[in-house]
């Protein structure tokens, strides 16, 4: 076992009401999935996170543009390389598109949820997974220079070579996503914030540390800084 699901168990059976980010965002999802649903994923990359949310639709489709990520791929449907500023599909024909991962990297949020909005059916829903501006996991990220950033996730949280991609943050905020999503014509349907003390328990000392940090999170006044963010916006 990997040292990050290590803590996230441990964190988790010491808080029984504690749920991992990916998981809340797979369930939130698959709740808006069936046999006919036309599903979007956004940045699929070669990643198996919506693998059965997939699997129950006929109308799955993914497009990311590293060509070399979603040709592991092996679940989605239909799958294309190619940018979410620049949709390859037609006016109005998705139900639901998700990105997990992926508003952290967008250059141009404006451009890309204008075109995600345009794909989607009046109606439709996009849902998102993203981290938080606001939590000190970004700060500490953004201390390090873009170029260190691959190894120390490789290192430290064992991802794959060339599985790291620059940052922009520039959307990664309840305030600016509603800003923007609001500005194209996107009602909000929920936000949920949501912590996790994996990314900084390298041992038990600090693992203990940010337990502590995320109980204090819990008190309202404090709850913006929570490491995740899951939105689900309508058009």
């Amino acid at each position: 076992m990997d040292r990050p699901t290590h803590y996230k168990q441990r964190f988790a059976q010491e808080n029984p009401q504690w749920r991992e980010s990916s998981f809340i965002y797979k369930d939130i999802i698959d709740a808006m999935v069936g046999r006919q649903t036309k599903l979007l994923d956004v940045g699929c990359g070669h990643g198996n996170l919506l693998q059965p949310v997939h699997a129950k639709t006929e109308h799955s489709y993914g497009i990311d543009p590293d060509a070399e990520a979603i040709a592991k791929n092996t679940f989605i449907k239909h799958k294309q390389v190619g940018n979410v500023e620049q949709l390859p599909y037609e006016d109005g024909f998705f139900d639901v598109v998700v990105l997990a991962w992926v508003l952290e990297h967008l250059p141009q949020p404006d451009a890309a949820f204008r075109e995600i909005y345009r794909v989607l059916k009046p109606g439709g829903k996009v849902v998102f997974l993203t981290p938080n501006v606001w939590n000190y996991n970004v700060w500490i990220i953004r201390l390090i220079p873009e170029r260190f950033h691959e190894f120390f996730t490789r290192r430290l949280y064992g991802r794959q070579e060339n599985d790291t991609y620059p940052k922009q943050y520039k959307i990664n905020s309840v305030r600016k996503m509603s800003k923007i999503l609001g500005s194209i014509g996107f009602k909000e349907d929920r936000i949920v914030r949501n912590g996790d003390p994996s990314y900084v328990s390298f041992n038990n000392a600090l693992f203990r540390l940010a337990s502590l940090w995320e109980k204090l999170t819990d008190w309202a006044p404090l709850r913006f800084t929570k490491v995740h963010i899951i939105g689900v916006f309508e058009k």
